[in-house]
Protein backbone atom coordinates (compact mmCIF):
# COMPACT_ATOMS: atom_id res chain seq x y z
CA UNK A 1 0.00 0.00 0.00
CA UNK A 2 2.85 2.41 0.84
CA UNK A 3 4.56 1.58 -2.45
CA UNK A 4 1.31 2.24 -4.31
CA UNK A 5 0.88 5.60 -2.56
CA UNK A 6 4.45 6.64 -3.37
CA UNK A 7 4.00 5.51 -7.00
CA UNK A 8 0.74 7.46 -7.37
CA UNK A 9 2.21 10.64 -5.90
CA UNK A 10 5.30 10.27 -8.10
CA UNK A 11 3.18 9.81 -11.22
CA UNK A 12 1.21 12.98 -10.48
CA UNK A 13 4.41 14.87 -9.65
CA UNK A 14 6.11 13.86 -12.91
CA UNK A 15 3.23 14.75 -15.25
CA UNK A 16 2.94 18.16 -13.59
CA UNK A 17 6.47 19.10 -14.59
CA UNK A 18 6.88 21.57 -17.47
CA UNK A 19 9.78 19.50 -18.87
CA UNK A 20 7.44 16.50 -19.24
CA UNK A 21 4.96 18.65 -21.15
CA UNK A 22 7.65 20.20 -23.38
CA UNK A 23 9.45 16.95 -24.25
CA UNK A 24 6.17 15.16 -24.97
CA UNK A 25 5.02 18.03 -27.19
CA UNK A 26 8.31 18.10 -29.11
CA UNK A 27 8.18 14.35 -29.65
CA UNK A 28 4.59 14.57 -30.85
CA UNK A 29 5.29 17.23 -33.46
CA UNK A 30 8.48 15.53 -34.66
CA UNK A 31 6.48 12.39 -35.43
CA UNK A 32 3.65 14.34 -37.08
CA UNK A 33 6.08 16.25 -39.28
CA UNK A 34 8.39 13.31 -40.04
CA UNK A 35 6.92 12.67 -43.55
CA UNK A 36 7.93 16.18 -44.57
CA UNK A 37 11.56 15.59 -43.61
CA UNK A 38 11.69 13.14 -46.52
CA UNK A 39 11.52 16.12 -48.89
CA UNK A 40 15.28 16.36 -48.34
CA UNK A 41 15.91 12.66 -48.97
CA UNK A 42 16.64 11.06 -52.31
CA UNK A 43 15.33 7.57 -51.51
CA UNK A 44 14.14 5.22 -48.78
CA UNK A 45 11.58 7.76 -47.60
CA UNK A 46 9.46 5.21 -45.75
CA UNK A 47 12.52 3.92 -43.91
CA UNK A 48 13.36 7.47 -42.80
CA UNK A 49 9.85 8.07 -41.47
CA UNK A 50 9.78 4.78 -39.56
CA UNK A 51 13.31 5.17 -38.19
CA UNK A 52 12.66 8.75 -37.16
CA UNK A 53 9.33 7.95 -35.54
CA UNK A 54 10.58 5.03 -33.47
CA UNK A 55 13.79 6.87 -32.55
CA UNK A 56 11.68 9.82 -31.37
CA UNK A 57 9.67 7.54 -29.09
CA UNK A 58 12.90 6.06 -27.68
CA UNK A 59 14.73 9.36 -27.18
CA UNK A 60 11.66 10.98 -25.64
CA UNK A 61 11.63 8.19 -23.08
CA UNK A 62 15.37 8.62 -22.47
CA UNK A 63 15.11 12.36 -21.77
CA UNK A 64 11.99 12.00 -19.64
CA UNK A 65 13.50 9.18 -17.58
CA UNK A 66 16.62 11.20 -16.76
CA UNK A 67 14.90 14.47 -15.88
CA UNK A 68 11.98 12.82 -14.07
CA UNK A 69 14.27 10.64 -11.96
CA UNK A 70 16.35 13.64 -10.95
CA UNK A 71 13.31 15.69 -9.99
CA UNK A 72 11.71 13.02 -7.82
CA UNK A 73 14.90 11.79 -6.12
CA UNK A 74 17.84 14.18 -6.19
CA UNK A 75 15.87 17.41 -5.79
CA UNK A 76 13.92 15.93 -2.88
CA UNK A 77 17.21 15.01 -1.21
CA UNK A 78 18.67 18.48 -1.81
CA UNK A 79 15.50 20.27 -0.64
CA UNK A 80 15.23 17.96 2.41
CA UNK A 81 11.59 17.23 1.53
CA UNK A 82 12.51 13.56 1.51
CA UNK A 83 12.84 13.69 5.31
CA UNK A 84 9.08 13.98 5.67
CA UNK A 85 8.74 10.63 3.90
CA UNK A 86 11.55 8.50 5.29
CA UNK A 87 10.92 9.81 8.82
CA UNK A 88 7.69 7.83 8.64
CA UNK A 89 7.75 4.02 8.79
CA UNK A 90 8.68 3.75 5.11
CA UNK A 91 11.57 1.51 4.12
CA UNK A 92 14.06 3.10 1.78
CA UNK A 93 13.81 0.20 -0.66
CA UNK A 94 10.04 0.68 -0.91
CA UNK A 95 10.61 4.39 -1.51
CA UNK A 96 12.90 3.65 -4.47
CA UNK A 97 10.56 0.99 -5.86
CA UNK A 98 7.53 3.27 -5.54
CA UNK A 99 9.38 6.10 -7.29
CA UNK A 100 10.39 3.78 -10.12
CA UNK A 101 6.85 2.49 -10.64
CA UNK A 102 5.46 6.03 -10.63
CA UNK A 103 8.00 7.22 -13.20
CA UNK A 104 7.29 4.21 -15.40
CA UNK A 105 3.56 4.93 -15.37
CA UNK A 106 4.25 8.48 -16.56
CA UNK A 107 6.64 7.26 -19.26
CA UNK A 108 4.12 4.66 -20.39
CA UNK A 109 1.55 7.44 -20.78
CA UNK A 110 3.95 9.53 -22.89
CA UNK A 111 5.11 6.65 -25.08
CA UNK A 112 1.55 5.38 -25.46
CA UNK A 113 0.44 8.73 -26.91
CA UNK A 114 3.48 8.95 -29.20
CA UNK A 115 3.03 5.36 -30.38
CA UNK A 116 -0.60 5.99 -31.34
CA UNK A 117 0.48 8.85 -33.59
CA UNK A 118 3.45 6.89 -34.96
CA UNK A 119 1.29 3.90 -35.94
CA UNK A 120 -0.99 6.14 -37.98
CA UNK A 121 1.63 8.41 -39.51
CA UNK A 122 3.32 5.49 -41.32
CA UNK A 123 0.15 4.01 -42.84
CA UNK A 124 0.66 5.92 -46.12
CA UNK A 125 3.56 5.07 -48.42
CA UNK A 126 5.73 8.17 -48.77
CA UNK A 127 6.84 9.15 -52.26
CA UNK A 128 9.63 11.53 -53.21
CA UNK A 129 7.08 14.36 -52.98
CA UNK A 130 5.78 13.81 -49.46
CA UNK A 131 3.22 16.57 -49.78
CA UNK A 132 1.51 14.76 -52.67
CA UNK A 133 0.41 11.87 -50.43
CA UNK A 134 -0.04 13.59 -47.09
CA UNK A 135 -2.44 11.79 -44.79
CA UNK A 136 -4.45 14.86 -43.86
CA UNK A 137 -7.00 13.01 -41.68
CA UNK A 138 -4.14 11.81 -39.47
CA UNK A 139 -2.29 15.13 -39.36
CA UNK A 140 -5.40 17.25 -38.78
CA UNK A 141 -6.92 14.69 -36.42
CA UNK A 142 -3.96 14.64 -34.07
CA UNK A 143 -3.46 18.40 -34.31
CA UNK A 144 -7.08 18.80 -33.25
CA UNK A 145 -6.52 16.27 -30.45
CA UNK A 146 -3.52 18.29 -29.25
CA UNK A 147 -5.43 21.57 -29.27
CA UNK A 148 -8.46 20.02 -27.59
CA UNK A 149 -6.23 18.52 -24.88
CA UNK A 150 -4.77 21.97 -24.20
CA UNK A 151 -8.25 23.48 -24.03
CA UNK A 152 -9.35 20.78 -21.59
CA UNK A 153 -6.29 21.53 -19.46
CA UNK A 154 -7.24 25.22 -19.45
CA UNK A 155 -10.85 24.31 -18.58
CA UNK A 156 -9.88 22.22 -15.55
CA UNK A 157 -7.38 24.84 -14.46
CA UNK A 158 -9.77 27.81 -14.77
CA UNK A 159 -12.94 26.29 -13.34
CA UNK A 160 -11.56 23.74 -10.87
CA UNK A 161 -8.08 25.16 -10.06
CA UNK A 162 -6.35 21.96 -11.10
CA UNK A 163 -2.79 22.11 -12.49
CA UNK A 164 -2.88 22.92 -16.20
CA UNK A 165 -0.09 20.60 -17.34
CA UNK A 166 -1.26 17.42 -15.62
CA UNK A 167 -4.87 18.14 -16.63
CA UNK A 168 -3.85 18.57 -20.27
CA UNK A 169 -1.72 15.40 -20.24
CA UNK A 170 -4.44 13.26 -18.66
CA UNK A 171 -7.01 14.71 -21.06
CA UNK A 172 -4.68 13.81 -23.94
CA UNK A 173 -4.69 10.19 -22.79
CA UNK A 174 -8.42 9.91 -23.46
CA UNK A 175 -8.59 12.29 -26.43
CA UNK A 176 -5.73 10.68 -28.35
CA UNK A 177 -7.16 7.22 -27.74
CA UNK A 178 -10.54 8.28 -29.15
CA UNK A 179 -8.81 10.02 -32.07
CA UNK A 180 -6.82 6.86 -32.81
CA UNK A 181 -9.98 4.73 -32.83
CA UNK A 182 -11.77 7.22 -35.05
CA UNK A 183 -8.92 7.45 -37.55
CA UNK A 184 -8.85 3.65 -37.80
CA UNK A 185 -12.18 4.03 -39.63
CA UNK A 186 -11.14 6.94 -41.88
CA UNK A 187 -8.82 6.52 -44.86
CA UNK A 188 -6.18 8.96 -46.15
CA UNK A 189 -8.75 10.46 -48.57
CA UNK A 190 -11.44 10.88 -45.89
CA UNK A 191 -13.21 7.69 -47.01
CA UNK A 192 -14.67 5.17 -44.59
CA UNK A 193 -12.65 1.97 -44.34
CA UNK A 194 -12.63 -1.28 -42.34
CA UNK A 195 -11.18 -0.91 -38.87
CA UNK A 196 -7.34 -1.07 -38.64
CA UNK A 197 -6.83 -0.96 -42.43
CA UNK A 198 -3.24 -0.25 -43.60
CA UNK A 199 -1.89 -0.28 -40.05
CA UNK A 200 1.27 -2.27 -39.37
CA UNK A 201 0.71 -4.39 -36.26
CA UNK A 202 4.44 -5.16 -36.04
CA UNK A 203 4.98 -1.53 -35.06
CA UNK A 204 3.07 -2.28 -31.86
CA UNK A 205 5.68 -4.89 -30.96
CA UNK A 206 8.49 -2.50 -31.89
CA UNK A 207 6.96 0.14 -29.61
CA UNK A 208 6.70 -2.42 -26.81
CA UNK A 209 10.40 -3.25 -27.17
CA UNK A 210 11.24 0.45 -27.07
CA UNK A 211 9.24 0.75 -23.85
CA UNK A 212 11.26 -2.14 -22.38
CA UNK A 213 14.46 -0.31 -23.31
CA UNK A 214 13.13 2.84 -21.67
CA UNK A 215 12.23 0.94 -18.50
CA UNK A 216 15.82 -0.30 -18.26
CA UNK A 217 17.28 3.17 -18.82
CA UNK A 218 14.87 4.60 -16.23
CA UNK A 219 16.19 2.19 -13.61
CA UNK A 220 19.73 3.37 -14.40
CA UNK A 221 18.65 7.04 -14.27
CA UNK A 222 17.02 6.43 -10.90
CA UNK A 223 20.22 4.87 -9.55
CA UNK A 224 22.24 7.86 -10.77
CA UNK A 225 19.74 10.30 -9.27
CA UNK A 226 20.42 9.03 -5.76
CA UNK A 227 23.78 10.83 -6.01
CA UNK A 228 23.72 13.13 -9.06
CA UNK A 229 21.68 16.07 -10.36
CA UNK A 230 19.84 16.25 -13.69
CA UNK A 231 22.63 17.00 -16.15
CA UNK A 232 25.22 14.49 -14.87
CA UNK A 233 22.43 11.92 -14.81
CA UNK A 234 21.49 12.81 -18.38
CA UNK A 235 25.12 12.57 -19.47
CA UNK A 236 25.57 9.12 -17.90
CA UNK A 237 22.28 7.92 -19.41
CA UNK A 238 23.43 9.04 -22.85
CA UNK A 239 26.76 7.29 -22.30
CA UNK A 240 25.06 4.02 -21.34
CA UNK A 241 22.60 4.46 -24.21
CA UNK A 242 25.39 4.80 -26.78
CA UNK A 243 27.47 2.04 -25.18
CA UNK A 244 24.45 -0.26 -25.24
CA UNK A 245 23.72 0.45 -28.89
CA UNK A 246 27.29 -0.27 -29.97
CA UNK A 247 28.23 -2.97 -27.46
CA UNK A 248 28.06 -5.70 -30.10
CA UNK A 249 30.43 -3.80 -32.37
CA UNK A 250 32.81 -2.52 -29.68
CA UNK A 251 32.87 -5.50 -27.32
CA UNK A 252 31.07 -8.46 -28.87
CA UNK A 253 33.89 -9.38 -31.23
CA UNK A 254 36.46 -9.32 -28.42
CA UNK A 255 34.71 -11.39 -25.74
CA UNK A 256 36.46 -14.62 -26.72
CA UNK A 257 39.94 -13.17 -26.34
CA UNK A 258 39.55 -10.65 -23.52
CA UNK A 259 38.06 -11.32 -20.09
CA UNK A 260 37.72 -7.57 -19.50
CA UNK A 261 35.71 -7.17 -22.71
CA UNK A 262 33.60 -10.13 -21.65
CA UNK A 263 32.95 -8.47 -18.27
CA UNK A 264 31.95 -5.15 -19.85
CA UNK A 265 29.76 -6.92 -22.39
CA UNK A 266 27.95 -8.67 -19.54
CA UNK A 267 27.24 -5.59 -17.41
CA UNK A 268 26.38 -3.17 -20.24
CA UNK A 269 22.81 -3.76 -21.48
CA UNK A 270 22.71 -4.60 -25.17
CA UNK A 271 20.19 -2.03 -26.42
CA UNK A 272 20.48 -3.24 -30.00
CA UNK A 273 18.11 -6.12 -29.19
CA UNK A 274 15.30 -3.61 -28.66
CA UNK A 275 15.67 -2.10 -32.13
CA UNK A 276 13.79 -4.25 -34.65
CA UNK A 277 13.12 -1.68 -37.36
CA UNK A 278 15.22 -3.62 -39.88
CA UNK A 279 12.95 -6.63 -39.41
CA UNK A 280 9.87 -4.44 -39.91
CA UNK A 281 11.24 -2.88 -43.10
CA UNK A 282 12.06 -6.34 -44.46
CA UNK A 283 8.54 -7.48 -43.46
CA UNK A 284 9.91 -10.22 -41.24
CA UNK A 285 7.68 -11.40 -38.42
CA UNK A 286 8.78 -10.63 -34.87
CA UNK A 287 8.28 -13.84 -32.83
CA UNK A 288 6.45 -13.57 -29.53
CA UNK A 289 9.19 -15.71 -28.01
CA UNK A 290 11.66 -12.94 -28.89
CA UNK A 291 9.52 -10.42 -27.00
CA UNK A 292 9.28 -12.74 -23.99
CA UNK A 293 13.03 -13.45 -23.87
CA UNK A 294 13.80 -9.75 -24.25
CA UNK A 295 11.37 -9.03 -21.43
CA UNK A 296 13.16 -11.52 -19.17
CA UNK A 297 16.54 -10.01 -20.11
CA UNK A 298 15.19 -6.56 -19.26
CA UNK A 299 13.68 -7.71 -15.96
CA UNK A 300 16.99 -9.20 -14.81
CA UNK A 301 18.83 -5.96 -15.56
CA UNK A 302 16.15 -3.84 -13.89
CA UNK A 303 16.29 -5.94 -10.72
CA UNK A 304 20.07 -5.62 -10.63
CA UNK A 305 20.09 -1.86 -11.27
CA UNK A 306 17.30 -1.14 -8.78
CA UNK A 307 19.16 -3.21 -6.19
CA UNK A 308 22.17 -0.97 -6.77
CA UNK A 309 19.94 2.12 -6.49
CA UNK A 310 18.53 0.86 -3.19
CA UNK A 311 22.03 0.20 -1.86
CA UNK A 312 23.21 3.69 -2.89
CA UNK A 313 20.15 5.31 -1.37
CA UNK A 314 20.47 3.27 1.82
CA UNK A 315 23.93 4.75 2.37
CA UNK A 316 22.91 8.26 1.35
CA UNK A 317 22.95 10.87 4.09
CA UNK A 318 19.76 12.92 3.89
CA UNK A 319 20.13 15.02 7.00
Amino acid sequence: MKIFTIATNTFVEVIRQPIFFIVLGCGLFLILLSPYFTLFALMENNKIVKDMGLATVLLTGLFLSAFSSSSVIYQEIENKTILTIISKPVARWSFILGKYIGIMFSLFLAQYILSLVFIHIIRTEISEAAYSKSDYPVILGYLFATIFSLLMGAFWNFFYQRPFISSAVLSALAIFTLTFLGLCLIGPKWELQPFFTNLDSSVLLASLLVFLATSLLTAFALACSTRLSSFPTMALCLLVFLAGLFSDYLLGRHIEISSFARFLYAIIPNLQIYWVMDAILEERKIPITYIVLTGIYTFVFIVGILSLAMALFQEKETE
